[in-house]
C-alpha cells in the first residue's frame, strides 16, 4: 500500500510539473535579430551553426529592408537584440546616435541584373545590351522599394550611372517610367516572381543570385557599387528618401556597397547579443558563411575612428 501511496504521488508530481512546463531555468533564452532580406541565406545558416553550439539560445530572426528594420526600431518601437544592415549608412543615418552608439563593417556585394530560364531574351542578353533588353516594352523588371530596402535606391543609383557610361541619353527617366516596371517591398521577394517568370529581370544583390541558382548580368565594375576605387564615380548617382521625421527627406549619394552591423541601445538581451556577434564577426565563424554564399569581407572594422565599439569585440577587428 505504502509502494502504491508513493507511485501515486509521484505520478501526481509529473503531471503537476507536465502542466506548468519545464523549469525557468531550462527555457530558451530568446535572441531578437533584425537582419537585410539579402542576408536570409547566410543567417539562416549562422542561426543553425549557433544554435547547436548553444542549445540555450533560440534565435528569433526578421528579415526586411534594412531601411524599414531600422523605422521599425525607431518609429515602431521594435526592440532587437542585433542589427544587420544592407548599407552600413542606414545605420549611421537612421540609427545614431539615438539608437546605436557603433557601426561595425563586415561584408561587401555588387548589384546585379538577375534573370531565369523564362526570362524573355534571356539567350541574348548580355553586359554591353542589358538596357536595351529592359527598355523592350515586352519585358517585365523590377527593383525593391526605395524607401524600404537599399537594394531598392542602389538599383536607381545603377540606372543613373549607366546612363552615363554606356551614354545613353535619358535611360533613367525612360526606365521609371517604363510600362512594365514593378516594385516591390524588398529585393528578395523579387527571386520567386524571376524563378516562376512571373518577371523578365531584377535587380538583386549577386549574393543573392548565387544562393538562388539564377543567372545574372556581371555589370560593369564601373556602375555596380562594388569596387572601393569607384567611389568618387559612384557618388555623383544620388536619390532622394525619406529621413527619420515625417516629411522629411536626405539625399542617398551613391558609394560601394557595404553591410554594416550594431546592437541598439535598448536591446533586450545585450550579453547574449554581444556573443553572438562575436560569432557573427569570426572569420571561422559567421564571416565564412558570408564568404562561402557569395559575398566579400570588409574587415571587419569599425565605420568611423572614433567609435566606441564593445571591448568584446575589438580582438576581431581590423
Amino acid at each position: 500500500m505504502k509502494q502504491f501511496r508513493k507511485t501515486l504521488v509521484l505520478l501526481l508530481a509529473l503531471a503537476v510539473m507536465a502542466a506548468l512546463g519545464a523549469p525557468a531555468a531550462m527555457a530558451a533564452e530568446k535572441l531578437v535579430v533584425f537582419h537585410a532580406g539579402s542576408l536570409a541565406a547566410p543567417m539562416a545558416k549562422i542561426e543553425a551553426l549557433y544554435e547547436k553550439a548553444h542549445p540555450g539560445i533560440d534565435i528569433q530572426r526578421e528579415a526586411g529592408g534594412s531601411a524599414a528594420l531600422a523605422r521599425k526600431i525607431t518609429d515602431l518601437g521594435g526592440q532587437c537584440d542585433v542589427f544587420l544592415s544592407a548599407d552600413y549608412m542606414v545605420i549611421d543615418k537612421l540609427l545614431r546616435p539615438a539608437t546605436a552608439s557603433w557601426n561595425a563593417l563586415f561584408a561587401s556585394n555588387a548589384i546585379v541584373l538577375m534573370y531565369g530560364p523564362k526570362s524573355k531574351y534571356g539567350g541574348e542578353v548580355n553586359k554591353d545590351n542589358w538596357t536595351r533588353v529592359l527598355m523592350r516594352p515586352d519585358v517585365r523588371w523590377g527593383h525593391s522599394e526605395p524607401n524600404a530596402d537599399p537594394c531598392g535606391y542602389r538599383s536607381l543609383m545603377v540606372l543613373q550611372l549607366a546612363e552615363k557610361f554606356y551614354k545613353d541619353k535619358g535611360l533613367y527617366v525612360n526606365a521609371m517610367t517604363h510600362p512594365n516596371r514593378a516594385v516591390r517591398p524588398k529585393a528578395i521577394d523579387l527571386v520567386a516572381m524571376v524563378e516562376s517568370g512571373a518577371m523578365d529581370y531584377a535587380f538583386e544583390y549577386k549574393s543573392v543570385a548565387v544562393q538562388h541558382n539564377l543567372k545574372y548580368v556581371d555589370l560593369p565594375v564601373e556602375i555596380n557599387l562594388k569596387d572601393p576605387a569607384y567611389a568618387k564615380a559612384y557618388s555623383t548617382a544620388s536619390v532622394q528618401l525619406a529621413g527619420k521625421a515625417p516629411g522629411e527627406t536626405i539625399t542617398t549619394r551613391g558609394e560601394p556597397i557595404v553591410y554594416g552591423l550594431t546592437i541598439p541601445k535598448g536591446a533586450p538581451n545585450m550579453k547574449a547579443a554581444l556573443e553572438f556577434t562575436k560569432f557573427v564577426l569570426d572569420p571561422k565563424g559567421g564571416l565564412a558563411v558570408f564568404a562561402e554564399m557569395g559575398q566579400d569581407i570588409v574587415g571587419p572594422q569599425a565605420s568611423t575612428a572614433g567609435d566606441k565599439m564593445p571591448a568584446e569585440l575589438k580582438p576581431l577587428l581590423k
